[in-house]
């Protein structure tokens, strides 16, 4: 059995696959974008230098009727040291076929330097990189801190598809490479500082999740996110859960939660009943997951998921028939039958009342181990 709270990867399917063609070309793009960014400046003095001398040739030589698409032309040969004429009687452009080359191919040599730089090593431009990326997305979730939590909420995250944007203060974090492996937005920094938000796109994010283990950080960036963007969803963690209830009431943050506390339910009912797989708390109200089995006779053999739902309040999770598939979410009209192995979830008091009041909704997969008789 999976100890209480561990959940199975490979019951947790992405909901909708992503086209890494897609995704991989988005991702070029923004390179592209970066790159260009990069040598930009270049491109204009090179079509700046160009454009003077094409000029030149039009005015100090009337005579030969340059065109000024052939004077360019002509520019362009000079630059790598073929004269396109013969050497002129203007001083102005003697002294053009000397220094033109010299000019321009000092441009072109710098520009072509940065750029192979520029794409055999993306790590330099990391940041731009990844700030091009997150400005190119909206609707998107970003993720502050990447800890332990952090990391296994990216996880699920993109598991179900979500674009998400990571900000991580500790450059040494040793999650940061798996987040560059999947190639996605990174930002290094401290989320306190606005620009780095900006950087985020915050603005056009639906939520922000701050993971880090700094309470006053948290909620630090969670009003600079909110007053960024007022109708962002913040999700916060806090190790205090007085101090959660009170911000979540007096901030309108959307959900603040210690880690205690959601520790706290899982370890609570591991100890008291070992079939219990996880539990956690809605509204002080302890919901439990449990496996179940089906038994010959009992009032769940021959009755459907939909009738159980609405007598008993607890829903069947999965469902593994004697003979037969697995069964996920079964439908409501799926018919239990003798020795089906459930998984269910719903109050605690409801199943544990029902076993006591000698209901017999179905015996646990596993049950505690009897106590010995009083003497």
């Amino acid at each position: 059995m999976r100890p209480a709270g561990q959940v199975s990867q490979s019951r947790f399917p992405a909901i909708a696959r992503r086209n890494p063609l897609t995704s991989r070309l988005w991702r070029e793009w923004c390179f592209f974008r970066v790159v260009f960014a990069h040598v930009r400046i270049r491109l204009l003095i090179m079509v700046l230098i160009l454009s003077v001398s094409g000029w030149l040739f039009v005015t100090l030589e009337p005579e030969k009727q340059h065109s000024f698409p052939q004077a360019v032309y002509y520019s362009w040969c000079l630059v790598f040291g073929e004269p396109p004429e013969e050497f002129p009687r203007s001083r102005v452009l003697q002294a053009l076929f000397f220094l033109l080359p010299v000019l321009g191919l000092t441009v072109i040599i710098e520009a072509i330097v940065d750029l192979a730089f520029t794409l055999r090593d993306r790590k330099r431009s990391e940041r731009s990189w990844c700030t091009m990326m997150a400005l190119s997305l909206s609707n998107h979730v970003v993720l502050v801190g990447l800890g332990k939590l952090g990391f296994r909420t990216y996880g699920l995250l993109r598991r179900l598809n979500e674009p998400v944007v990571v900000i991580e203060k500790d450059a040494n974090c040793q999650f940061l490479e798996e987040v560059r492996r999947d190639q996605g937005p990174l930002l290094i920094g401290d989320a306190r500082r606005e620009a780095l938000l900006a950087d985020a796109n915050v603005a056009k994010a639906k939520s922000i999740i701050l993971a880090t283990d700094d309470d006053l950080a948290n909620l630090e960036v969670a009003l600079d996110a909110q007053r960024i963007a007022p109708g962002i969803r913040v999700v916060l963690r806090m190790f205090d859960q007085n101090m959660a209830d009170k911000i979540r009431a007096g901030f309108n943050i959307y959900t603040a939660m210690s880690q205690s506390a959601m520790s706290a339910p899982a370890f609570a009912t591991a100890a008291i009943d070992p079939s219990i797989l996880t539990s956690f708390l809605v509204d002080d109200r302890l919901i439990v997951m449990q496996r179940w089995v089906v038994h010959a006779g009992g009032p769940l053999c021959g009755r459907t998921v939909g009738a159980i739902m609405q007598e008993h309040g607890f829903g069947v999770l999965e469902r593994q028939p004697a003979r037969g598939a697995l069964q996920v979410i079964p439908p409501p009209d799926t018919v239990l039958q003798a020795d089906d192995r459930l998984v269910v979830q719903g109050p605690y008091e409801a199943l544990t009342g029902l076993r006591r009041a000698a209901i017999d909704i179905a015996a646990p997969l596993h049950p505690a181990p009897s106590q010995p008789a009083p003497r």
